[in-house]
């Protein structure tokens, strides 16, 4: 059992608990905010071990990928704006800084869907693609399409 990371939703979730409580517009409520990160993260999992990538980085780097918009409650420029967040967040994390400096710029670059990333940034990429089609979402950005069809054929 993956328990650091188990603790990591818990404080994932304690913090969406409390700008829950905050009476700000959000464009997403909270609950998806909460299944998202959990669901990123496993699927993160899953094309880390594929790609030959660090799982748990990847695990946390998806769920923590829009971060920025549960802070500002707003799609609109939410990976830049979760910057911030995210640093703050792993301040309380061991690990290396290279790790933390690449988990940050998967959050800030994660919604560059067009651009390739470093490896970490395309996981989270796909793997927010691949969330919200299989929650339902119509993927409608050509470039987000193409992205769509490449991890779903990368998984057969």
């Amino acid at each position: 059992m993956k328990w650091e990371f188990i603790y990591d939703l818990e404080n994932i979730f304690s913090i969406l608990d409390d700008l829950e409580m905050q009476s700000i517009e959000r464009d997403y409520p909270i609950i998806w905010e909460k299944v998202h990160a959990v669901s990123c993260a496993q699927i993160g999992r899953i094309l880390a071990e594929k790609r030959g990538v660090n799982v748990d980085e990847a695990a946390l780097a998806c769920a923590l990928h829009d971060i920025g918009r549960w802070v500002t409650g707003r799609q609109n420029e939410h990976a830049p704006k979760g910057e911030e967040p995210v640093r703050r967040f792993l301040t309380q994390k061991i690990g290396s800084k290279e790790a933390k400096e690449q988990i940050v710029q998967a959050v800030i670059n994660h919604s560059k869907k067009h651009e390739i990333g470093t490896p970490l940034e395309e996981i989270v990429k796909d793997a927010d693609i691949l969330d919200c089609h299989w929650h339902g979402e119509d993927i409608m950005k050509p470039f987000h399409i193409t992205r769509l069809k490449a991890a779903l054929g990368e998984l057969g």
